[in-house]
């Protein structure tokens, strides 16, 4: 047995947990090749198993990420490592010691209820906006059916740590790893910008019908290949299904403003579920404007869950999220490989980093969009009444600004399209 081995360099104190060496546990089990959780051992597997990881190679990131543990003792020495504030009512002793959560900049917030059948939650949450917002949840229970633990962390949770933390992130991974815990979901995004989208003729319409007549999303070794599977839409699709627009001739920065969403399997019976929406809409809203290329900004989500077979999702794919989001996919794999093969990687994840601080709410011009249609009647209001701009200004302005933002009002084009200048 081995002391813990901590992969983050820093200078705040860690507990020692005895456990086995970590580069032991790395590779153990190779990458699922098949929707009902089988696994091909193979040179070519073998070899994707070495334990590095490298997040500057993904071109794809975790989205949620939930596991559990029926461990309870597994659970708190997890605790103990993620957060200062480990149970209810429980503070670390010592003051110089700090969790993964808050090197991360979050804080658990405990609760009197529960979740998920745990009989006591707390949420992850950062400070954005001036409030809190919501990034991930704790939950566990002494006895009974789920006696043990949650952890999960939502989208924008795991994009902190994989984006801007990504040595906490290993950590993290160190953290779960050694403590046994057990994947029940993990959602993977591939971002296709609008641009590329464009360029290369990818919309939501074109995925779906691919989807639907050429088995895009299938399986090379389906087991049943007479399986159908199952299609869902959500979104205004109407001028699609009744109008004259097909596949090939919608354009995203036209047609259906609301935005189009396809979903491919049975999400509550199926181990794989896919996803495909049109992001850029999702996230800007009435704020993108009508000639905006982000409104072809498409999204592939693949949720890997273990709810018809009960498998076991490696936590690998914590650090190599490429492999498992097309993983047994050939056609799957010819998307990404095709964003690779026209797009500089680098290029690729200064788009992300952009991309992301547009979900956390960082742009100034949309926190002006959104001033002007919630206040906006009530400042013409206040200057209709005669009082001066300092006058209004000094009424509705707090003592400090924003500690987080990007300045993009004076810019004639938006962060994201320059980085990716830059990059390119």
């Amino acid at each position: 047995m081995n002391p813990r081995t901590t992969i983050y360099n820093t200078d705040r104190p860690l507990k020692v947990v005895p456990t086995r060496a970590l580069v032991a546990t790395l590779g153990t089990k190779p990458t699922p090749y098949c929707n009902t959780g089988g696994y091909e051992i193979s040179k070519e597997s073998n070899q994707l198993e070495k334990p590095a990881f490298n997040n500057q190679d993904s071109i794809t990131a975790l989205d949620w990420l939930r596991l559990t543990t029926n461990d309870l003792k597994s659970y708190r020495d997890t605790m103990s490592d993620l957060t200062i504030n480990p149970e209810r009512g429980v503070l670390s002793q010592d003051d110089h010691c700090t969790g993964i959560l808050e090197e991360a900049g979050m804080q658990v917030h405990w609760t009197d209820k529960g979740m998920h059948g745990y009989d006591v939650s707390a949420s992850i949450k950062i400070w954005k906006d001036n409030d809190y917002l919501t990034v991930g949840n704790i939950a566990y229970s002494e006895g009974g059916r789920n006696k043990g633990g949650l952890f999960e962390l939502s989208g924008v949770g795991c994009k902190v740590l994989q984006l801007e933390y990504p040595a906490l992130w290993l950590e993290l991974y160190n953290v779960l790893l050694l403590a046994e815990w057990r994947i029940s979901r993990v959602d993977i995004a591939l971002d296709l910008s609008g641009d590329y989208a464009q360029e290369h003729g990818y919309s939501v319409p074109v995925l779906f019908k691919q989807a639907v007549n050429e088995g895009l999303f299938k399986a090379d070794a389906q087991r049943n290949p007479l399986m159908k599977q199952s299609f869902q839409t959500a979104g205004d699709w109407s001028p699609l299904v009744c109008g004259n627009l097909s596949a090939e001739t919608y354009d995203p920065l036209q047609h259906c403003t609301g935005g189009l969403t396809a979903y491919v399997g049975n999400r509550k019976s199926s181990d794989d579920f896919f996803r495909i929406y049109e992001k850029g809409k999702q996230l800007l809203g009435a704020m993108a404007e009508p000639e905006s290329i982000d409104r072809g900004w498409v999204r592939i989500e693949h949720e890997m869950s273990r709810k018809a077979s009960g498998r076991t999702i490696p936590l690998d794919v914590m650090l190599r999220p490429d492999e498992y989001f097309c993983a047994g996919r050939s056609n799957v794999r010819a998307i990404m490989e095709q964003l690779r093969a026209h797009r500089d990687l680098q290029a690729i994840q200064s788009w992300q980093r952009a991309q992301f601080k547009r979900e956390k709410g960082l742009l100034l011009s949309k926190k002006v969009h959104w001033a002007r249609h919630t206040y906006g009647r009530l400042l013409r209001t206040l200057q209709d009444k005669g009082l001066s701009d300092s006058e209004i200004v000094e009424k509705l302005s707090r003592t400090a600004g924003l500690k987080e933002f990007v300045f993009d009002l004076l810019e004639p084009s938006n962060p994201a399209d320059d980085l990716l200048r830059e990059a390119a």
